[in-house]
């Protein structure tokens, strides 16, 4: 009697444990497929896939740094090798944006004043973003920071966004996706800011079709009257009356105020990284009703700091959820040890779906800065890629 009570009393805790473990799902979870590759296709990968947001002196190979660097004698970090080199440069663990940046002292010095140097990472920049499926890409750089630091020699600005196009040029040739340049500002350097909108307008009908601003926002006080200087607020406001396009680093580990002069004082159309709207929310709303485009990149929003490891909702997922209009961009692959489809890897294990991932695209390419006849015509062209007849 006491055994058959005792029976009893179990099978009643095991029927409520598995109650409750229904309640908590009524699926099985697989989490990881029972059978993995190696790679069986046979063809290349479709050109199906949009960046907007990817540095391209943040996406160099190390193995061309470690060449050129090698070649011109110049020192590199520890033993001399690749190895210490990549692992001087690619972040492992989170951090802050200062460390984030702290690899470019060991790459730019290899390409400062180089044009062949620089039109040879344009060209490898195509090989690398076609073999991660992109159809289209918008990539940026501050042509300053690619100078000589000395001023040596007769090298000026134009000389560096020509270099670049031409490599761009030679990549679309070769492999057969379209790519355009983004010219950057960058916070703390106003002597380049009026130069990079000369720029943007001598090249506007030769590749460059648009403007940023990037760098360091930590440290800012959302109580200051001003996000911005008045010299970005200056150039950014004559980019508008000239009809230059605009996308701003905003709000990636600044507080949410960027985002909102950003797009007040600046008039940004697209938002670089933006994490920080969800901080206010009230900004969100209304960037969810304006369908303002997020330039997300997921692997340096944790490496960055601006998305730590603590927050289980990143804000990709939000977005996500909230059918906000954002992209899947890769930032600086170099730092980050990532291209395009390991970012696709990471938000998939986050949740996200093809459906999520194909409406990213989308978004991204309607929110491109091409011209609308341009852009309708890509548009057709990863909707065929899709296999989407409309």
């Amino acid at each position: 009697m006491v055994l058959a009570a005792l029976f009893r009393q179990l099978a009643f805790k095991h029927s409520k444990n598995i109650k409750n473990l229904r309640k908590l799902s009524s699926m099985p979870n697989f989490p990881d497929p029972k059978f993995r590759g190696p790679k069986r296709t046979k063809a290349a990968i479709p050109l199906s896939r949009v960046e907007l947001h990817i540095h391209l002196d943040g996406c160099v190979r190390m193995s061309t740094i470690w060449e050129l660097s090698k070649a011109k004698g110049l020192s590199l970090p520890g033993r001399g090798t690749i190895e210490d080199l990549t692992a001087s440069v690619e972040m492992s663990e989170p951090g802050n944006l200062t460390g984030f940046l702290s690899g470019f002292q060991y790459t730019a010095p290899a390409l400062s004043g180089d044009l062949v140097a620089i039109e040879r990472i344009a060209l490898e920049f195509c090989e690398d973003a076609a073999h991660n499926g992109l159809l289209y890409v918008e990539s940026r750089f501050c042509p300053q920071f690619l100078l000589p630091e000395s001023g040596a020699g007769d090298l000026t600005s134009d000389d560096i966004v020509e270099a670049v196009l031409r490599g761009f040029k030679a990549g679309e040739e070769a492999y057969g996706l379209t790519a355009r340049v983004l010219l950057c500002c960058i916070r703390g350097f106003d002597q380049f800011s009026e130069d990079v909108l000369r720029l943007c307008v001598k090249y506007k009908d030769q590749g460059v079709v648009g403007m940023d601003i990037a760098g360091d926002e930590e440290g800012l006080d959302p109580n200051d009257p001003d996000m911005f200087n008045p010299t970005t607020i200056k150039v950014f406001t004559e980019a508008k009356e000239l009809g230059i396009n605009r996308t701003v680093h905003a709000g990636e580990v600044g507080p949410a105020k960027c985002v909102e002069q950003a797009l007040s004082k600046l008039f940004a159309q697209r938002i670089g990284h933006g994490y920080r709207v969800l901080e206010d929310e009230e900004l969100y709303a209304k960037c969810l009703k304006d369908r303002v485009h997020f330039e997300t990149c997921p692997t340096s929003s944790i490496l960055t700091g601006a998305q730590p490891l603590s927050f289980f909702y990143h804000a990709v997922c939000r977005f996500c959820d909230d059918q906000a209009n954002f992209s899947i961009n890769t930032d600086d692959s170099m730092v980050t040890g990532t291209w395009t489809e390991q970012e696709y890897e990471l938000v998939r294990s986050w949740g996200l779906k093809e459906s999520h991932l194909m409406r990213a695209n989308i978004n991204a390419m309607k929110a491109s800065f091409l011209p609308e006849n341009e852009k309708s015509e890509m548009l057709q062209k990863l909707y065929r890629a899709y296999g989407v007849e409309l």
